[in-house]
């Protein structure tokens, strides 16, 4: 197990504009600095557990795409979105060849910003069940439960759900990830054991490849749920945002 780097050691934060605990249209972006790279983060709300979100991968990936989850769980939840590095409003990082630790590393900034004294709700979209399920594996003190929101699962693997037929052809924006060594990685992920687990498949489009892998993903906890988007495609935190509050509502029915 990696040990936690705290916030004072690993992280500066540097407020641009008001500060990004409001909600709504007074929310303004932070931005963390975490082992030498820039990130931008949003935080609304007020509540604990707080709830941090991660966002997908490809050439146009940002947490812009999980405003609308945000908007229902800031309401009950402080709530924390990011750009990784040179997504969205992020700078690239200066470096390419990033891998796991590098993911894990952003994350945790964002968790000690989230709330640095307790575990944190990890909510992810697509890719982004690869950082979280690092992050859960590697410093299980921070996470208090996993939301999955039609997430890539390590067996289905990255270039299936890509789509592509290498990893050079794996769109990944200006990230600069070693994708195939994050997925190494993240394939060396076992048992979740006792996590709090939901999993939120979409409701169309679904193979019985990807169908199986969400049954996987719910299989990698003792204590997990599946909930099904009946109307989402795979954009489930903005097509269905109220089944990603579902889920996290209900994580607290599964604490171990």
């Amino acid at each position: 197990m990696v040990r936690r780097v705290g916030l004072l050691g690993l992280v500066s934060a540097v407020l641009v504009g008001a500060a990004g605990c409001g909600s709504g249209a007074e929310a303004r972006a932070q931005v963390l600095e975490a082992a030498g790279v820039r990130q931008s983060v949003v935080c609304t709300g007020t509540g604990s557990p707080a709830v941090v979100m991660v966002h997908g991968i490809g050439d146009r990936a940002s947490s812009g795409d999980l405003v609308p989850a945000q908007e229902l769980l800031s309401q009950t939840h402080r709530t924390c979105r990011y750009d990784r590095p040179g997504t969205g409003q992020s700078p690239p990082p200066p470096r390419a060849g990033r891998t796991g630790d590098d993911l894990v590393a952003e994350l945790s900034a964002v968790a000690d910003l989230a709330d640095p004294s307790a575990p944190v709700i990890v909510v992810a979209h697509s890719f982004g069940s690869y950082p979280a399920l690092l992050m859960a594996d590697r410093h299980p003190d921070r996470v208090a439960g996993l939301v999955l929101a039609d997430t890539v699962d390590p067996g289905f693997g990255l270039l299936a759900a890509l789509g592509a037929g290498s990893w050079k052809e794996a769109r990944q924006g200006r990230e600069g990830l070693d994708l195939e060594a994050v997925e190494r990685q993240v394939g060396r992920v076992g048992s979740l054991e006792r996590l709090p687990l939901v999993v939120v498949r979409r409701g169309e489009g679904v193979s019985q490849a990807w169908l199986a892998a969400q049954q996987a993903l719910a299989g990698r906890s003792s204590h997990s749920k599946l909930l099904v988007a009946e109307d989402s495609g795979h954009e489930v935190p903005s097509d269905a945002p109220e089944k990603v509050r579902e889920g996290v509502e209900a994580l607290a029915g599964l604490g171990g």
